[in-house]
């Protein structure tokens, strides 16, 4: 399933299964006196089937996903693996396992996909050295991250090999299958942690998938806190997506003394974080992504789409989308709410 389509697989059993009732058939008494007929009976048989069913496989994730809307809304390219199957509208919108799961985008002054969260770990930490990844998706994420000025490296371990081969079909995020800073382990994210017990990481961030998703315990558990947290550096920080779910932003300060509410990710650490606004500014006017500067200074709108991320605003009520909330503004909105373990699976199938 690394190798072939659903169509190349569906096919190869399809004519063994017709080979296989042919020899069957060929060598009973009935059919003895007709071998040749029955033989190429048989292939005929088979080689008509595949050729019939390619037009109906070309297109079935995209009637699959989107059903009514299709062929309106429809799949670019569609790549497979035995992890799942990914796709690409012609929007550059991305659907893993049939949700979607992003854009390829890292424009800031055009922020279709909210990367203005990742462009935002300069504001928290002052020196993100060494940064894990726990899934790659559309790489635009891993792209914005490695290209922040203070980032020397970056470890991304991603479940599914078929973003890989959509990412190096887009220049914006290519460059990241050839970055020396760049090490991309296809690997399950806490398999991987546990496997590596001593790695550390100033920063570790998840751009993780929806909260409700079949085995999203995994990824947003207090379980899996407790091990992200052995994986950090005195200082360190995990910023990851909530999706919007209040309890999974309780289990993060269920687990660690501080947290911060940038959107809807959530960032923890076991120090104290603080948004810092002007080292922010200074970063997001030295980035560079594959060795172009992320603004031109002289552009008013991208410079204004700097200020919007630097002034962001504090809602301590959690109803509004582009802002932040401290740490004691979270413990007083999130009291009571359940804790999500691996036991439970809080979060799951749930509508918060």
């Amino acid at each position: 399933m690394d190798h072939f389509s659903l169509w190349q697989i569906s096919s190869a059993l399809l004519v063994l299964g017709v080979l296989f009732a042919t020899a069957v058939l060929a060598v009973s008494d009935t059919a003895r006196s007709k071998l040749k007929f029955v033989v190429v009976g048989g292939l005929a048989t088979a080689c008509l089937a595949v050729a019939v069913s390619r037009p109906v496989f070309e297109t079935i994730y995209d009637r699959l996903l989107f059903k009514d809307i299709y062929p309106k809304s429809h799949f670019l390219r569609v790549a497979e693996t035995r992890s799942g199957a990914v796709g690409e509208t012609p929007n550059g919108t991305v659907y893993g396992g049939g949700v979607y799961d992003g854009r390829f985008s890292t424009d800031l002054a055009n922020d279709v996909n909210g990367i203005d969260r990742p462009y935002a770990l300069s504001a928290l930490h002052p020196a993100p050295r060494h940064v894990l990844m726990i899934g790659l998706g559309s790489g635009s994420w891993a792209q914005v991250v490695v290209a922040n000025p203070a980032v020397e490296d970056l470890t991304v371990v991603e479940i599914n090999p078929a973003y890989l081969q959509l990412i190096r079909e887009h220049p914006e995020v290519a460059s990241l299958l050839h970055n020396p800073r760049v090490k991309i382990v296809v690997d399950d994210g806490r398999r991987w942690l546990l496997r590596n017990r001593n790695a550390r990481f100033d920063v570790i961030v998840a751009n993780t998938t929806y909260f409700w998703r079949d085995h999203s315990t995994n990824l947003l558990s207090a379980d899996f806190l407790h091990i992200i947290r052995q994986h950090l550096s005195p200082g360190g920080l995990f910023l990851y997506n909530t999706t919007g779910s209040r309890n999974v932003m309780a289990t993060g300060i269920a687990v660690f003394p501080y947290a911060m509410r940038i959107e809807n990710a959530l960032v923890v650490s076991d120090s104290l974080l603080v948004f810092d606004r002007q080292r922010l500014r200074t970063a997001l006017l030295t980035y560079c992504v594959d060795g172009k500067p992320l603004v031109d200074s002289r552009d008013p709108r991208e410079m204004k789409a700097i200020e919007r991320l630097v002034s962001i605003p504090e809602d301590p009520t959690g109803q509004q989308w582009f802002s932040i909330e401290q740490n004691d503004q979270l413990h007083r909105r999130l009291q009571g709410l359940t804790t999500i373990t691996d036991d439970n699976m809080g979060a799951e199938w749930s509508a918060s």
